[in-house]
This record gives structure tokens, sequence and C-alpha cells, in this order.
């Protein structure tokens, strides 16, 4: 997985919205930093994990961080 797509993940369980994303992104200068190009990221991260919403998302993510 890409830093980005870390960044984005630890960004979501923090709580932040998409929108809020894409603004912590531009503070640090990464790019691209738009809401359309979070969703797009969000939406790779989820068929990686096999995931329909961002809700199952967060409980794949935490099913397996309760494993390792």
């Amino acid at each position: 997985m890409k830093e980005i797509d870390n960044l984005i993940l630890k960004y979501l369980q923090n709580g932040l919205s998409q929108s809020e994303i894409a603004d912590k992104l531009k503070e640090i200068e990464i790019k691209p930093n738009s809401i359309s190009s979070v969703e797009k990221k969000l939406k790779t991260i989820r068929e990686a994990y096999g995931a329909k919403t961002l809700f199952h998302l967060g409980f794949v993510i935490a099913s397996e961080n309760k494993n390792n």
C-alpha cells in the first residue's frame, strides 16, 4: 500500500471526513489533494480490502488489526 493510502486511512481512523482529509493533504502539500482524488483513493482502498462501503472498510481493517 502506498504512503498516501496509509495516510488517508489514518485520517479516517481519526474520524475525518473526506473533505477534511482533502484539506489536511493540502496543508501538508501532498498532491493530488482534491475531494475527488480522496474519493478515488478510498474506492481503490475499499476494493483492495474487498469492502463495499467506508463503514465496511473500517470493520475489515479493525478485524485485521485485532487478529494481528
